[in-house]
């Protein structure tokens, strides 16, 4: 996250914490190029993929976002353009084949579900079978696609996943002017915006390594007062 924002705070301020969000979406990437770069081309076994998810780009994810939204309260909020409908220009008709089009970085994230309550413990009671009914037959199993087509699906939404979120951290002031323009939008048309998960960052587990934790924890906190100040100014 290096394109335009330079801190000018001490070091216990907000530009030393960007520094270190900073530091941590980029070792967090490394990694996660690294656990890659050890199969070489062939593709990795779908459960290591999802660990590399889980371990390494999901918290890149959430520190990248979070500090995107801290880079945007910095920026002038757009002003939308509202043209009549008739002087819109006729859209092209699609092509056929529509051009490969690079991932687009998700910058909102999906509210966390509500745990679902643990069933109380049956009461221990005698059970009676009968041995003249008909025992019922097992559920077929799902259709699986096989195992290399399994892994070369999951390599692809890993890699995906992990070039949008590089191409976000080399360019955040792009995606701070996305997001507002995405809030504005939802503004005008009355929508509530859509906000982070704040309450349980994602990627912050115990696997995570306790400073990076610090760090991610006090990047949630920077966004979230972003938010919060920019609705009293409002």
């Amino acid at each position: 996250m290096s394109e335009t924002y330079q801190p000018t705070e001490d070091e216990t301020g907000l530009g030393a914490l960007m520094g270190r969000a900073t530091s941590l979406a980029l070792g967090l990437i490394a990694l996660a190029r690294a656990a890659l770069a050890q199969f070489g081309a062939a593709p990795p076994p779908a459960a290591y993929t999802r660990l590399i998810l889980r371990r390494y780009v999901v918290p890149a994810e959430a520190t990248v976002r979070r500090a995107i939204l801290v880079l945007a309260a910095t920026l002038s909020l757009p002003v939308l353009r509202v043209a009549a409908a008739s002087a819109r220009p006729a859209r092209p008709p699609a092509p056929a084949q529509p051009a490969a089009r690079y991932p687009v970085f998700c910058l909102t994230e999906a509210a966390p579900r509500p745990r679902r309550p643990r069933p109380a413990p049956e009461a221990a009671l005698p059970r009676i079978l009968f041995l003249d009914t008909l025992t019922p037959a097992a559920p077929a199993p799902k259709p699986r696609p096989p195992a290399d087509e399994e892994e070369v699906a999951s390599q692809t939404r890993l890699l995906r996943r992990l070039f949008a979120l590089e191409r976000a951290y080399l360019y955040p002031e792009r995606e701070a002017r996305r997001y507002l323009r995405r809030r504005a939008r939802d503004g005008a048309k009355g929508r509530a915006p859509r906000r982070l998960a704040f309450a349980r960052i994602p990627g912050n587990t115990r696997h995570l390594y306790a400073p990076f934790r610090d760090v991610l924890e006090d990047m949630n906190t920077a966004a979230e007062e972003t938010l919060l100040e920019r609705r009293d100014t409002s």
